[in-house]
């Protein structure tokens, strides 16, 4: 024992020389990962709520698609990760290659209109597929709900899930450019919102906690998700993450939790001082 303290003390005593004061200041900066919380382009489909769909291959929102990738820009992302299952990854880059080569127009959706313009924009030889797998089954989880006798709860929840697509309704609309309902999707009200998972988790009873059995997956995916990035956030790198704005509340907990990387608000980038004047 007393040598295993005296060791642990040598190396305390290593920590505090000059030369290991020189090790800590040329080490590289932490990771820099920035989530942006997006709606889906093509509707998304599978979602909870899923946001109206517009022609964003339009020139009108090419110009706002192109004020978004402007700000974003002055991020400098060294790298960009999309929701996208890494079995996919080898082929999306391959139709990134042919957009490089000028050989194939953009798509439409959000991963090739904000993640490959800004890639090519940057330079980019690539881009990182970073989903992973995770269900909900919200039938369910309603189910147990009602088989549990939980009516308040249920009530609860049809009030709150309203309340969030009167909000989306209002910031989300068409009327919006696409830098607007981007702010409005990375603001905070907007990730208190997340809160309604925490209905969902209650539903059903010690027999059948199916509320709290897929949110087990929820969270579950996310931190599947963080993992993923994570692995590619390596020291130095400034990584920009492109996903579905009903994940960002998660992911922001998890990337500003984790003590080797630094977290950044896209706002800081998406709203200007500009803007802040107009308003």
């Amino acid at each position: 024992m007393r040598a295993i303290m005296t060791a642990i003390s040598i190396a305390a005593g290593l920590s505090l020389a000059p030369f290991g004061h020189a090790q800590v200041s040329d080490a590289p900066s932490p990771a820099e990962v920035m989530v942006l919380g997006t709606f889906h382009f093509t509707g998304g489909g599978e979602d909870m709520i899923n946001p109206e769909v517009d022609d964003f291959l339009a020139p009108a929102r090419q110009a706002e698609i192109a004020t978004v990738l402007d700000r974003l820009e002055a991020f400098a992302p060294t790298r960009i990760a999309v929701e996208l299952m890494p079995e996919h990854e080898a082929g999306f880059n391959a139709r990134y290659a042919e957009f490089l080569a000028g050989e194939r127009e953009l798509g439409v959706n959000e991963r090739q209109q904000i993640g490959m313009r800004l890639a090519a924009r940057l330079g980019h030889d690539r881009l990182y597929a970073v989903d992973a797998e995770g269900g909900m089954d919200f039938d369910a989880m309603m189910s147990a709900a009602e088989a549990a006798g939980q009516s308040a709860l249920m009530a609860e929840w049809q009030n709150y899930i309203g309340e969030v697509q009167a909000h989306i309704a209002e910031t989300d609309s068409l009327d919006k450019s696409v830098l607007e309902r981007l702010v409005s999707g990375n603001s905070e009200e907007m990730q208190e919102m997340h809160n309604l998972y925490l209905l969902l988790a209650q539903m059903g009873g010690a027999e059948d906690p199916a509320g709290a059995r897929e949110m087990t997956n929820w969270w579950g995916r996310n931190i599947h998700i963080f993992a993923n990035v994570a692995r590619i956030a390596e020291p130095g790198e400034r990584v920009l993450v492109l996903y579905g704005s009903g994940h960002k509340a998660l992911l922001d907990d998890y990337f500003q939790g984790a003590p080797n990387i630094t977290w950044v608000d896209p706002l800081d980038y998406l709203v200007t001082d500009a803007d802040t004047a107009t308003q």
